[in-house]
């Protein structure tokens, strides 16, 4: 990502944090909205900071971090193996100039095996590609998640108990001799 790139998203999000604690700032009590968080998260972690969720900021962005440094990283090997598969089968073009990984590994290797790990290379940059495509829409998904279960709210008054419980067998079953049956007792309270 270029310099002028880097300080376009801090703006950004400089201006999405503005925003929102002026809003909180003046006493304005607007709806939430997990439709404007679904909007906002386009730009990966704003609708998150309009959640309130500031924390998993730096989870996403680690994500894509990393994820693209792998894709970076695939590539480049790719493109290493690819130029050293065409100086090994003599098919590298005119004005091309190699680096000397390449040509040592076209000295290296044969061209089945550089044919081998130039696929696997390939295949893998365009796996943290698809990766990354999906941390993007997991992105937008929790930040919608997050605006619907905004307001949300979990009451002290919630419980939930496990008792065990012993009940006998009515007559009507067993006239003769009297079993019980041995279980457990679930309650939930909602008040």
């Amino acid at each position: 990502m270029t310099r002028s790139k880097s300080h376009l998203c801090f703006l950004l999000i400089g201006a999405m944090l503005l925003l929102s604690l002026s809003g909180q700032a003046q006493g304005v009590k607007k709806e939430h909205s997990a439709k404007k968080a679904g909007y906002l998260s386009l730009l990966p972690g704003a609708g998150q900071i309009y959640n309130g969720k500031w924390w998993k900021v730096p989870i996403i962005y680690a994500g894509f971090g990393g994820f693209g440094y792998l894709a970076y990283r695939n590539y480049s090997d790719y493109r290493t193996y690819l130029t050293a598969y065409k100086i090994k089968t003599g098919n590298l073009e005119d004005g091309v100039t190699p680096s000397e990984l390449s040509v040592q590994l076209a000295g290296y290797y044969q061209a089945s095996q550089l044919q081998s790990y130039k696929e696997s290379f390939r295949r893998d940059f365009e796996l943290y590609c698809i990766i990354m495509a999906a941390w993007y829409g997991l992105n937008i998904v929790d930040a919608i998640v997050d605006g619907h279960l905004y307001t949300y709210d979990i009451d002290d008054d919630l419980s939930f108990t496990i008792d065990p419980c012993l009940k006998p067998i009515e007559p009507p079953y067993l006239p003769t001799v009297q079993y019980a049956q041995v279980g457990l007792s679930f309650n939930l309270n909602l008040k």
